[in-house]
């Protein structure tokens, strides 16, 4: 786990060796272990560690390939290192460390693009071959690990995080307007495309590569892997849950590699429960876990200790106070690119206490999107049921008549169709009432966009045709991605901790994609197939308990704790003014705090000052 950073030059001018020296500063909180940089006429790179495995001087980056041809920087860990190790060592190759970077380095400089064929974990790497001058940027399969670059006439940079790109002085910070219609409903930007104009996420499974014979040619990212469409004949009977049983627990099993202690982080959910269980069935040890709490808000501890009673050979419990003043903005401001969710705090507090007892923790994270865990997938499934009735669709718009989020999905599902519904589900706040506090010249942000957004996704073939596969889709492909996993990194970086997530394996990915969406779900009950995997395993009132999450106090800290902070971003909008129409933040800010404000304005106002705070910490310009 790391950060890594680059200069590539597309023309003969050298890049400033001082630009990898001021990108490994502003990275510095993703390695506090190590760093480096590394050279040439044609590029500069740079590297910060966060040591995990092979904690000593070899595993140093940026690493050089044994011939010393090609040159790597990696972000993350390639689990099934030890494996591919022994697969080389057989033909030959001669290893001078035990890093999973120098396996990966040299099977690169032996195979190409070929070499991740077989790596699994999650990584964001740049392989750089010194006598063609080629440079290839590379996100995992899933997009765990984060990758952003920019281009201008004379220069590619890339990074771990959008911020430190502007330490380049051929970067500037100005608000892309396209971008803005993304966040404005999702609170996300979804790849390729960052709030900041010209800068360019690598999307998840895809690679860019750039050719030292032609450094002129406009780079143009390329799909390396992608999920395989489901078989229709494929059924979840007791051979196929067997496979997945065995998956899961390679996928836990390889997730313990480690020259450091591991914890656990443990909710009152299904899924961590589940890695738990796989975790002590693959007999690691010692299991020490972590549940948080945070004070004033509901509280998972008394159900985590029914697994943690079970399986666990150290249960810590942490209750986190808050400072909300100080940690609110604190968290904000390591977002190169705002994220609206709110769930970026809790994520970032709980790293910053587990991070006082171990460096890598293993968590549930993916279950919802792999085996259909939010509403919104029985919701689906009703849905469909619902088409297979004459007069069934028309019955389900007057049952859904008073749920604006829902009805609007099926208005959507009707007119545009499935990838359409999916992306309405997927939106947070309601376009309608951010159209009345836009200025006319942006008001267009607020139109739909589902466009072509599952189009450059990991979904597989076939997501357009039902509303269950579109949902998996962008699950998979977008709110993964450029949402959760995006907290979870910047979140978790910001304090030195590596999380790992056997559910967001991909070979289980491509595994359970086999099923056809619908018999991943069910009308009445989310998780249909890791409910039946988990019985009599975990402890029952887990399998009952309802879905759960760290959910913010947004409108009691929004009108209290926070309100000086909300009423200075939102009372004066200088950075953004130009977006809203004059005197209607002012005016929305009135109506929250006389309590006179709809059920959704604290949501509204926070992805509100979320931006405001990003634009004035960077300095953006909408010009």
């Amino acid at each position: 786990m790391c950060g890594i950073a680059g200069v590539y030059a597309l023309g003969e001018r050298a890049p400033d060796p001082a630009w990898a020296i001021a990108l490994a500063r502003c990275l510095g909180h993703r390695g506090p272990d190590d760093h480096g940089t590394w050279c040439d006429a044609r590029v500069a790179l740079a590297h910060t560690r966060l040591a995990i495995i092979d904690v000593s001087a070899a595993g140093h980056q940026p690493m050089l390939s044994g011939d010393g041809r090609h040159v790597l920087v990696m972000n993350g860990e390639i689990y099934n290192h030890a494996a591919l190790r022994a697969e080389m060592a057989q033909d030959g190759v001669a290893f001078r460390s035990h890093s999973d970077t120098e396996v990966l380095v040299e099977r690169f400089a032996r195979q190409g693009m070929r070499a991740l064929e077989g790596a699994r974990g999650m990584f964001a790497c740049a392989f750089y071959d010194r006598a063609t001058g080629d440079l290839t940027l590379v996100r995992d399969r899933l997009g765990k690990k984060p990758i952003v670059w920019v281009r201008t006439d004379e220069w590619l940079a890339f990074a771990s995080e959008a911020r430190a790109l502007l330490a380049l002085p051929f970067v500037r910070a100005r608000l892309d307007r396209a971008a803005l219609a993304d966040y404005l409903r999702l609170l996300y930007v979804p790849a390729p495309r960052t709030l900041l104009e010209g800068v360019h996420k690598l999307p998840a499974g895809h690679a860019l590569e750039l050719s030292g014979a032609d450094r002129a040619a406009p780079p143009a990212p390329r799909r390396w892997w992608r999920l395989p469409e489901a078989d229709p004949a494929q059924r979840a009977d007791a051979r196929w849950l067997a496979r997945l049983d065995a998956g899961l627990l390679e996928a836990t099993r390889l997730r313990t590699v480690s020259d450091v202690p591991i914890g656990v982080f443990l909710s009152g959910g299904i899924d961590s429960n589940v890695v738990l269980e796989r975790l002590h069935a693959a007999g690691h040890r010692p299991l020490r876990t972590f549940t948080v709490g945070f004070e004033g808000l509901a509280d998972e501890r008394p159900l985590a200790r029914l697994g943690a009673d079970r399986f666990s050979d150290e249960h810590v419990e942490l209750v986190i106070r808050a400072d909300v003043a100080r940690d609110v903005p604190a968290v904000l401001d390591a977002f190169g690119d705002p994220l609206g969710d709110s769930a970026v705090v809790t994520t970032a507090l709980i790293a910053r206490e587990a991070g006082k007892h171990v460096k890598v923790i293993v968590n549930g994270d993916g279950g919802d999107e792999l085996f259909g865990g939010y509403p919104r997938y029985r919701f689906a499934r009703r849905v469909e049921l619902a088409q297979a009735v004459p007069g069934g669709f028309a019955a389900l718009m007057a049952h859904y008549g008073n749920d604006r989020h829902k009805r609007a999905a099926l208005e959507a599902l009707r007119r545009d169709g499935p990838v359409a519904a999916a992306h309405s589900l997927g939106s947070v706040l309601d376009p309608r009432a951010l159209a009345g506090l836009l200025a006319p010249e942006f008001a267009d942000a607020c139109a739909p966009r589902a466009g072509d957004l599952l189009a450059r996704t990991v979904a597989p073939a076939g997501h357009e045709r039902s509303l269950t596969a579109a949902i998996f889709a962008w699950d998979a492909g977008v709110y993964l991605p450029d949402d959760l996993l995006v907290k979870v990194d910047v979140a978790s970086m910001l304090h030195g901790i590596e999380n790992r997530s056997p559910l967001l394996d991909h070979a289980l990915f491509e595994h359970v994609a086999a099923l056809s969406p619908a018999r991943r779900t069910h009308p009445l009950a989310t998780k249909p197939l890791l409910r039946r995997l988990a019985r009599g395993r975990i402890p029952a009132p887990l399998l009952r308990a309802p879905k759960r999450g760290f959910q913010l106090p947004l409108a009691s800290w929004l009108d209290g704790p926070l309100s000086g902070w909300l009423d200075g971003l939102l009372g004066d909008p200088h950075a953004t003014r130009a977006l809203w129409r004059e005197g209607a933040l002012e005016a929305e800010l009135e109506r929250f705090h006389a309590r006179r404000a709809d059920s959704n304005a604290p949501l509204r106002l926070w992805g509100i000052a979320v931006l405001e705070h990003w634009a004035r910490r960077f300095a953006v310009s909408l010009a």
